[in-house]
């Protein structure tokens, strides 16, 4: 028999899309429950007014529904499996009022909307593991929620489709394998023509491999008020960054970076880190702009000031860092730099600072390869930015990053 899950465990939730067959949803519980001996806590469905009154009357009757006969074939308690009224999503229309069917072109945008918004409230919980089934409803509900699994599903949550034999998938009173064989009736014409048993039933529980883009490092699939089209155009844009090549370009002027259409505004000591690395990829230095801090000297530190003073309208040296508002941070750069013993400092330094760039630039978006990453062992750390090689690096000028002359 099912046990309520402990506090410390995941709470599985089975969520379906129905329509007038909530065979599907049974079915389902059967598959994950008796073949694949998973542990089902709670179940959801996104279905029609008409989907949801056949659902309250096949399944949720206390005394004749589907549901309660499974759990007493199966002596599971009804009770561990939240599964009622309150569990079951109503799809309204364009103009709020539920809706008995989905016909038209509005109908399906709005689905679409109200599908994505569940699974996205769904899969925000880290204590809840989601199976969804794309099995019932119209075609358009299980695409809806197959594409709302590959925007915000997890790695842990699972999509299939169940399948029943032939002669079981569309008779009206099969809902599942009992484990005592019943017979069903076929009728025609309110006659009996022939007579089926369970026993000859199967069911099986297809899984579908989905993409799940969450992966992508987009803190704006989380993000409330959006449509479905708004997130699938968002993550198109962020799959032709991923697959385009843009230029880099540092403006000192605007304290930002800028890639393609996306600008990520930096504070003078980030800005300054960053474009330390950037000129360190352009150079070539270290391993393909790859250095440990120890390579990084007091000229090349003077190089980058310069250019980011002279994108300000006046080319100061390093030594003028204090004319320069927010820079007084150089002091104990360069000594840090300069000092062996100060070594674990301007570590610390750099991991803080890139760190901070590396959230503003999960929240734009930008592929990973623009930011400030690391490689090597942890006794000889590389900093550095691993773009494509016909990647540009620009500055205020458009010319190309290089050392002052």
């Amino acid at each position: 028999m099912p046990q309520r899950p402990m506090e410390d465990q995941p709470r599985h939730i089975l969520l379906c899309v129905a329509g007038l067959t909530p065979q599907i949803i049974t079915e389902t519980l059967y598959a994950l429950t008796q073949q694949r001996q998973e542990r089902i806590d709670e179940i959801r469905v996104i279905t029609t007014l008409g989907g949801r009154n056949r659902i309250l009357s096949t399944l949720l009757d206390p005394q004749q529904g589907k549901f309660f006969a499974f759990c007493r074939d199966y002596d599971i308690d009804p009770g561990s499996i939240l599964f009622n009224e309150t569990t079951i999503r109503l799809l309204h229309g364009p103009d709020g009022r539920t809706s008995p069917d989905i016909r038209s072109v509005e109908d399906n945008a709005c689905a679409a909307d109200q599908i994505c918004a569940i699974v996205r409230e769904l899969t925000r919980n880290m204590h809840t593991r989601l199976h969804a089934s794309a099995a019932g409803g119209r075609k358009t509900m299980s695409i809806y929620l197959t594409m709302a699994m590959q925007l915000f599903g997890r790695v842990e949550d699972q999509l299939s489709h169940v399948l029943v034999s032939e002669d079981f998938e569309t008779h009206p009173d099969f809902f599942y394998i009992p484990p005592t064989p019943q017979e069903l009736e076929v009728k025609r014409a309110g006659q009996v023509i022939t007579r089926l048993s369970t026993a000859d039933a199967e069911i099986h529980l297809a899984d579908i491999p989905f993409i799940r883009l969450r992966g992508m490092r987009s803190a704006w699939l989380l993000s409330s008020g959006r449509s479905y089209s708004d997130f699938v155009q968002q993550a198109q844009a962020d799959l032709n960054l991923l697959d385009s090549a843009h230029a880099l370009h540092i403006s000192a002027r605007n304290k930002t970076i800028v890639v393609a259409n996306r600008a990520i505004t930096l504070a003078p000591r980030e800005l300054f880190i960053y474009a330390l690395m950037a000129y360190m990829r352009e150079q070539g230095r270290g391993d393909n702009g790859f250095v440990r801090l120890d390579e990084i000297s007091r000229e090349d530190l003077d190089t980058v000031f310069r250019r980011i003073t002279a994108a300000k309208g006046r080319e100061w040296g390093l030594e003028n860092y204090d004319n320069v508002s927010g820079f007084n941070f150089l002091r104990m750069l360069v000594r840090q730099l300069a000092e062996p013993a100060d070594h674990k400092d301007v570590t610390q330094t750099f991991r803080e600072t890139t760190s901070r760039i590396k959230r503003k630039c999960d929240e734009q978006r930008l592929p990973e390869r623009y930011l400030i990453t690391t490689s090597g062992t942890p006794g000889a750390l590389r900093y550095g930015i691993r773009m494509r090689p016909t990647e540009r690096i620009t500055w205020d000028d458009q010319a190309p990053l290089s050392a002052t002359p």
